[in-house]
């Protein structure tokens, strides 16, 4: 299940990326992140759901949750919004990175937001590949240092249909 995340939501954030190996919150952080402190999960679990948002993946124990995916919305100015987003290494390449950013599309989308932009390493295919599922025009920019930039184009033509 997707949905908005809340602030009751900072110890099992925290239990979510201390609980990444360490390849995945390289992949999500771009360096040596052990996890995230509590001032980030606060963060983290504490947007306006108009301007910044949230959202996590989550699989249900019985009444109680477990987050397997959390994205995060960052506006960068009017028209684009900064993507990151992290999927526990068990359920990688199971489509919750895709629900995830189908649904932060949308909520760009009803944000009036035209891009959402995210940080990519070369280093990692598995968010090439995501970012290809959006069904949306993307770009790669790459910047002088050899860093790189998705930028999906969520106003953009649509493909036809196959």
């Amino acid at each position: 299940m997707i949905r908005a995340i809340r602030p009751a939501d900072v110890v099992p954030l925290e239990r979510f990326y201390a609980e990444l190996s360490p390849d995945s919150r390289d992949a999500r952080f771009h360096g040596g992140a052990r996890g995230i402190e509590d001032r980030a999960a606060r963060t983290f679990c504490g947007p306006d759901h108009v301007h910044r948002e949230g959202l996590v993946a989550v699989e249900r124990q019985g009444r109680r949750e477990r987050i397997v995916g959390h994205l995060c919305l960052e506006p960068l100015g009017s028209q684009d919004v900064e993507m990151a987003v992290a999927v526990a290494d068990a359920w990688q390449h199971h489509g919750i990175g895709h629900a995830l950013l189908v649904a932060a599309i949308d909520w760009a989308c009803t944000h009036g937001f035209a891009r959402v932009r995210g940080s990519i390493r070369w280093s990692n295919p598995g968010i090439l590949s995501l970012v290809r599922t959006s069904g949306r025009p993307i770009s790669i920019v790459t910047g002088a240092e050899g860093d790189a930039e998705a930028v999906i184009d969520i106003r953009g033509e649509l493909p036809d249909a196959a």
